[in-house]
């Protein structure tokens, strides 16, 4: 298998100051979801503007505005529950030049040296 991951930190391709992952997570305690405190991550990788086949893998592609695709070595999540491997959490929200963006779709292409998440900008048009 072809390792990517040093093109996908790559000075020439990365975003040089990286982007910010917030990670939520927590626990069903007696029917109420009680949030473990928020965990600040700066991850390297490099950031696109979704395209046309990325559209396709969110079911609300055609009403999306503002999705962007994050790349980097270090995984990042959607909302998941406890038997999956990742800790019970909600999706990750990253933030990259003053937008926050929910992470609503991650490729795992941890095989290859990377993951691929698609992030849907929460504010704004």
């Amino acid at each position: 298998m072809i390792n990517i991951s040093r093109v996908v930190t790559s000075r020439n391709f990365a975003q040089p100051k990286g982007f910010t992952v917030y990670r939520t997570a927590g626990n069903w305690v007696r029917g109420r979801w009680l949030v473990d405190p928020e965990i600040i991550l700066k991850l390297q990788g490099t950031i696109t503007v979704a395209n046309n086949n990325d559209l396709e893998q969110v079911p609300e592609g055609d009403r999306v505005t503002g999705l962007m695709c994050f790349y980097s070595p270090q995984p990042m999540y959607i909302t998941r529950n406890n038997e999956e491997l990742s800790a019970t959490g909600i999706s990750d929200e990253i933030v990259w030049k003053g937008h926050r963006y929910r992470i609503v779709s991650v490729a795992p292409w941890q095989d290859f040296g990377y993951y691929k998440a698609l992030g849907v900008r929460m504010a704004g048009d």
